[in-house]
């Protein structure tokens, strides 16, 4: 029952009315009578007998024949409810999107847009050809897992992404070699730029209408068409944000996140289940592979490698040399030796030889200051001194051009401010 109390979070049983036979079937919206009241629920089995001694009430009605809950995602509901301290009522709302009716209607081999065109194969069916492994090359391990998603095993990795690494091309090869060992894939992202990306680099890879793009910004009508070309079995894999971490997929084989550690993977409502813990509680309960990929590894990556559930997948140590970005530190003493005036320059000499050559070269630039602020720390204009507070000796900003300069650390005004050195009024930065 779709009660989100936690006494009552319990299955409950339900006689099924001779007219309702045919149509009551496990994964199928009903209604039932409770306490009185007539309360949505889930048909989740059924049997031919029932352990209760008393009186059984009847369905009273199928609200939809479509089984949209299919057997492993009750299960994992189940699951991530009894991890999160939730309900299952909480968990099945955030892993079936609301029915809408419409949708339901609408003829199955009309859909292109959603579905596979009814000449192409509808699911994930073996084939001979293995996936190249084209950029996985630059990692050791990385054909090695392409191989074992080909051969129908469960490997589980985690990836660190080179920088300025395609990972979503990456990402494709990886579901395009799972599909290629007959198995579907799941794969959730931050957000939808991420999102975007990775959709165009799976049609290239498989072609059209061989994925289903889930997200909460598709809309109730778009969102449900996709999930019901999943749960048909209509496409073998599927792709989203955090909406697409329990989106039913036949022959699950693979279940990947990228960037595990953006804060957009925590879902906001009860109870409040992470994208990585579920996709990693869906790899363990249905044996399927799983690849955890990022830029930088989060401790929770860190401590599957550590605990060994699963093998670190990295570039070595020349290729990740080559592969960095040139880094040059400013203020150090050598510097300096050279050029004096870095140490109170709004812009060291190498940031600005750094800017230039690459505004000439048409490059961007970007520039980042360490702290918000107008100006966070001042000096006397004449003679170079830091103004420091006279009551705590803290240093000296100014919030705004017309502000009074006051103290960072004990927040005292310095209306009247003079040099102690030369006397002077004057403030810089």
């Amino acid at each position: 029952m779709d009660v989100p109390l936690a006494h009552l979070d319990r299955p409950f049983d339900y006689l099924v009315p001779a007219e309702l036979d045919d149509v009551a079937v496990p994964g199928t919206r009903v209604k039932v009578r409770f306490a009185g009241q007539l309360v949505d629920g889930w048909l989740l089995s059924r049997a031919d007998d029932s352990g209760h001694t008393g009186r059984l009430a009847y369905l009273e009605k199928v609200v939809s024949p479509e089984p949209v809950l299919a057997p492993e995602i009750a299960r994992l509901a189940r699951a991530v409810a009894d991890r999160y301290a939730g309900s299952l009522a909480d968990v099945l709302r955030l892993a079936v999107p609301p029915r809408h009716a419409r949708v339901e209607k609408e003829p199955r081999d009309d859909d292109p847009a959603a579905v596979a065109p009814a000449a192409e194969p509808t699911a994930a069916e073996p084939t001979a050809d293995p996936v190249d492994p084209r950029g996985w090359r630059d990692y050791p391990t990385g054909p090695a897992l392409l191989r074992a998603l080909t051969d129908g095993r469960a490997p589980r990795a985690v990836w660190s992404a080179l920088p300025g690494e395609d990972w979503a091309a990456r990402y494709a090869d990886a579901v395009a070699a799972t599909v290629a060992g007959g198995r579907g894939a799941v794969v959730v992202v931050p957000d939808a730029r991420d999102l975007d990306r990775l959709d165009a680099a799976l049609t290239t890879v498989l072609g059209p209408g061989r994925h289903v793009s889930l997200s909460a910004a598709l809309g109730p009508a778009r969102r449900y068409r996709a999930f019901l070309a999943a749960r048909r079995g209509r496409v073998p894999v599927v792709i989203g944000t955090r909406a697409a971490m329990f989106a039913p997929v036949d022959r699950l084989g693979l279940v990947a996140i990228w960037d595990d550690g953006d804060d957009l993977h925590s879902e906001p409502r009860a109870p409040y289940p992470h994208a990585r813990d579920v996709l990693l509680t869906r790899a363990q309960l249905a044996e399927a592979g799983a690849l955890v990929g990022g830029f930088a590894r989060t401790a929770e990556a860190q401590l599957l490698l550590e605990t060994g559930w699963a093998r670190e997948v990295v570039a070595d140590r020349a290729t990740v040399r080559a592969r960095v970005p040139a880094i040059a530190p400013t203020g150090d003493d050598p510097q300096l030796a050279r050029d004096p005036g870095a140490a109170t320059a709004r812009l060291p000499s190498l940031a600005w030889t750094a800017a230039r050559d690459a505004v000439r070269a048409d490059l961007p630039v970007l520039v980042q200051v360490p702290r918000r602020g107008y100006l966070p720390s001042i000096s006397c204009a004449d003679c170079r001194t830091p103004a420091r507070c006279a009551h705590c000796a803290g240093p000296l900003a100014l919030p705004s051009a017309g502000g009074t300069p006051a103290c960072r650390w004990c927040a005292r005004v310095a209306a009247a401010y003079a040099c102690p050195q030369c006397g002077g009024r004057r403030l810089r930065a």
